[in-house]
């Protein structure tokens, strides 16, 4: 999934930002944020408003069109 988020970063530059959470029990601040989200499983994608408001989360592995749905969505 590395490189398919990687690519999309690139191609949304600076209209989107994305954020990724190493959840593997090292970074608390992570394992946190994670918990109030309600992550469980990864890869997670949470789309967020500039704002904060959660607009959509989704478990699993997700193909390119998938994730550029849910950003589009964002705009």
């Amino acid at each position: 999934m590395k490189p398919l988020v990687e690519g999309l970063e690139k191609q949304y530059g600076g209209a989107v930002e994305f954020r990724r959470l190493n959840v593997d029990g090292t970074d608390a601040a992570a394992l946190a944020l994670a918990d109030k989200l309600g992550v469980q499983y990864v890869p997670t994608f949470v789309y967020a408003t500039k704002d904060g408001v959660i607009s959509k989360q989704v478990v699993g592995e997700q193909t390119t069109q998938q994730l550029q749905s849910g950003l589009d969505a964002l705009k």
